[in-house]
């Protein structure tokens, strides 16, 4: 009994030394909180939550109709212009990722003094 005993204490620390390396893979690194995603992210979240506080307190009727239009618009207007600023951010970043690979290009054409197959050119299309 007291070799059991001895056998679980040692145990409970060599779990819990190991767990981070074996937890499963599916755990995600977190987000980088000063990037531009996240903060576009936490506005979404804030006017999603506002519109539906506003519907909610509407539906109860704690909320006249007239204040209700005007959070409602305001709620949807900053919706809006968080989708269009996310549209507009990966419109940026492919453009960027096409300028990148234009540039990689041009400085192998000149270190190898060919002009270095595209990609869809080497697919064979």
């Amino acid at each position: 009994m007291l070799i059991v005993l001895a056998l679980i204490l040692a145990l409970v620390p060599v779990i819990a030394i190991l767990y981070p390396y074996l937890r499963p893979a599916s755990a995600q690194a977190p987000e980088d909180e000063s990037s531009t995603f996240s903060e576009l992210d936490r506005r979404w979240d804030a006017a999603i939550s506002g519109l539906k506080s506003a519907e909610l307190e509407y539906s109860i009727g704690s909320l006249p109709e007239q204040d209700y239009r005007a959070l409602r618009e305001q709620y949807l207007t900053e919706a809006a212009l968080v989708l269009k600023a996310m549209e507009l951010e990966e419109q940026q970043e492919t453009e960027l990722l096409a300028r990148v690979e234009r540039e990689v290009r041009s400085v192998r054409e000149r270190f190898h003094g060919a002009p270095q197959p595209r990609p869809s050119e080497a697919a064979g299309e």
